[in-house]
């Protein structure tokens, strides 16, 4: 149990690592600090080549969730939507139509971060508008 991360393959050979562990974290970070910690994690690591998805892909018990960066705010959020549309109508079957009614009326958007440069917009959806499977 527990979530499932899909990160895109950026190079044939590419290695994985993971850090910055934070135990909280509250959504739009602005003063540069979390709570850190060391954790201990146990991961599985699948190369998936039936998917792809061109940016990490976040499913939780309850939500998928996709992150949009980029120095502007507004571009991050622009980033963060098309992410989420090709979710709904690639990977979920929704007409584009559909994907933005939904995204509209059921999707939240959320400021990851706005510490960095390089500023985060969060987009979730509760998975229990589908099936509960993997992409």
């Amino acid at each position: 149990a527990g979530s499932t991360m899909f990160y895109p393959v950026q190079v044939d050979g590419g290695l994985f690592s993971i850090g910055d562990p934070h135990v909280s974290q509250g959504d739009g970070e602005i003063s540069g600090t979390a709570i850190e910690a060391s954790l201990d994690v146990t991961m599985q690591i699948i190369l998936r080549k039936d998917f792809a998805f061109p940016t990490p892909l976040l499913q939780t018990p309850n939500f998928w969730i996709v992150h949009g960066f980029d120095e502007d705010l507004n571009v991050a959020m622009k980033n963060a939507s098309k992410d989420m549309l090709e979710l709904l109508t690639e990977h979920r079957g929704l007409s584009k139509n559909d994907a933005y009614s939904l995204m509209s009326v059921a999707g939240d958007f959320t400021v990851t971060q706005v510490v960095d440069t390089v500023q985060g917009i969060h987009a979730k959806m509760p998975r229990y508008m589908f099936d509960t499977g993997a992409p």
